[in-house]
């Protein structure tokens, strides 16, 4: 059971860093310019009337030459992505409470382990 003991320990302790984290807005404005929303903008060129492969070749092209794009507001670029595990919906709520099934269920299998173990030892065991 070391195993889950220090995978406990360490998500306490991520649940203790996690909070402090920061954003530094400026730097995240940068990485996303460029080619790391080109999926965005061959989807705004889509919507705009363009034929989805021409666009996804143009945008190749663009990037190849080394160009530029400004990603979209953040609220836009939010919106597009609500499926569960996306930056719009992390589906953590569903993820704590998958974690608070597991924590019950290791907790109940520690306990049956160790009663077994405790009458293997020929030793009574608390209920």
């Amino acid at each position: 059971m070391r195993g889950l003991d220090r995978t406990e320990a360490m998500l306490a302790a991520m649940a203790g860093a996690v909070p402090r984290l920061g954003v530094d807005r400026e730097r995240c404005a940068a990485a996303l310019a460029g080619g790391a929303l080109a999926t965005d903008e061959v989807m705004r060129r889509v919507e705009a009337g363009r034929p989805f492969r021409l666009a996804y070749r143009e945008m190749a092209a663009a990037l190849e030459r080394g160009e530029r794009f400004e990603p979209p507001p953040p609220g836009r670029l939010m919106a597009r992505r609500r499926s569960i595990g996306e930056l719009g919906d992390l589906g953590l709520a569903e993820a704590r409470a998958r974690a608070l099934r597991a924590k019950r269920w290791s907790g109940r299998e520690r306990h049956r382990f160790e009663a077994a173990m405790a009458r293997l030892g020929g030793r009574r065991v608390a209920r």
